[in-house]
């Protein structure tokens, strides 16, 4: 094993003993099949508004950070549209799982909607906002956690993607790191913007058990509503 992998340890959920992990799997298979992981019980982790760090829900309350890593096991492109502008953490007033096609109100066809329009919203932006959503897996966490992306580091995540594209690497097939440098808006607003790295690949046992949990997490992140970027 290399340095670099002992120094950069795989999250739990890659690296556990086999036996251990089929019976945790099993136990997950049979409540997501029940229908108990919905809507809001994934541990969602969002950009601390005005900042450039990282709300992370825990245990004991929540934490900040100014980057996380892990592996991402799944992404996923969404939209958002939340009538109040302090709706909290409850269910958007419509979204769209895939970008195209909105459920809610006003539901329907995300091209032609008139909040998806840019000046629909506060400060010339869309009132129904993209979203990028990643399902990573980090430390000891048997489950993914959802990373929300906000429009503006949407740009950001493209171009990692299409680096690791060039690589021949898959981006559930390595650990990588999602930094927040601080930016300002037009308006002087301090936000958040992410700064993706590579740390390392996995090895190819790694590959094979990120695969399976990325084929698990595709049977009911359709059931995960996408939620705002930012607290």
């Amino acid at each position: 094993m290399s340095d670099i992998v002992k120094a950069t340890p795989a999250p739990l959920a890659l690296s556990m003993p086999e036996e251990e992990r089929q019976a945790v799997m099993a136990a997950f298979a049979v409540n997501c099949a029940s229908g108990s992981i919905t809507e809001f019980d994934l541990p969602r982790i969002k950009v601390n508004s005005g900042t450039a760090l990282w709300l992370i829900p825990g245990l004991e309350g929540d934490t900040t950070a100014q980057s996380i890593e892990g592996v991402v096991v799944s992404a996923r492109d969404t939209r958002v549209y939340y009538k109040s502008k302090d709706a909290g953490n409850v269910p958007p007033d419509c979204s769209s799982i895939d970008g195209v096609h909105g459920k809610g109100d006003p539901g329907g066809e995300c091209a032609g909607c008139p909040l998806a329009q840019w000046d629909s919203g506060e400060n010339g932006a869309q009132a129904c906002k993209q979203v990028k959503q990643l399902f990573m897996l980090r430390g000891a966490s048997m489950l993914p956690e959802v990373v929300s992306l906000p429009p503006t580091s949407l740009k950001a995540i493209r171009q990692f993607f299409l680096k690791l594209a060039t690589q021949g690497i898959q981006y559930y097939h390595c650990i990588l790191r999602v930094e927040l440098e601080k930016a300002q808006n037009a308006q002087g607003k301090v936000y958040g913007k992410a700064v993706l790295k590579f740390v390392r690949k996995l090895s190819p046992d790694e590959i094979s058990r990120a695969e399976e949990v990325r084929a698990f997490v595709e049977t009911f992140s359709t059931r995960v509503t996408p939620g705002a970027a930012t607290e």
